[in-house]
């Protein structure tokens, strides 16, 4: 027979932490912030990656008969203007392959890869050596942490 007041102890100092640690690696897979207590919003994924990208200060660009330069990027004022500019610029997980590793199974149950893309069509601003503004579009990948920090 199984002695019943064993089985007390066990739970208590097995079962519930177990069961802690599952119930927090399970939110971090999901892609629950901590330091926020709640999940981020679309919106606030797509404009964290919209200011990691706008933050630069030289942009490369090749112009056709030349070597690749560096010229000076024109950053938009906030992520609103840019949107306003370009309303279908952005999705996260549309499909198809990324240029991301996938996400490590630990990295996940971290809280270090939330387990989306987010994808941006960007249309950055640079000034050519010639002082005229030109356009330069791209799309961007990046992978977002839990709480908003992006990887790459």
């Amino acid at each position: 027979m199984i002695d019943r007041t064993f089985l007390l102890p066990v739970f208590i100092f097995i079962g519930i932490p177990l069961t802690i640690l599952f119930l927090y690696f399970g939110l971090n897979y999901s892609g629950f912030c901590f330091a926020k207590m709640r999940y981020l919003s679309d919106y606030e994924k797509i404009q964290g990656a919209f200011d990691f990208q706008n933050h630069r200060d030289k942009i490369p660009a090749i112009i056709p008969g030349k070597k690749e330069q560096l010229y000076d990027y024109i950053r938009y004022k906030n992520f609103d203007e840019y949107i306003k500019q370009n309303p279908d610029c952005c999705s996260i997980n549309p499909g198809g392959p990324y240029d991301l590793p996938p996400p490590d199974f630990l990295d996940r149950i971290f809280g270090f890869h939330s387990g989306d893309a987010i994808v941006i069509n960007f249309k950055a601003r640079y000034l050519d050596e010639n002082g005229k503004q030109r356009l330069k579009e791209y799309q961007v990948e990046h992978a977002v942490q839990n709480c908003g920090q992006f990887k790459w």
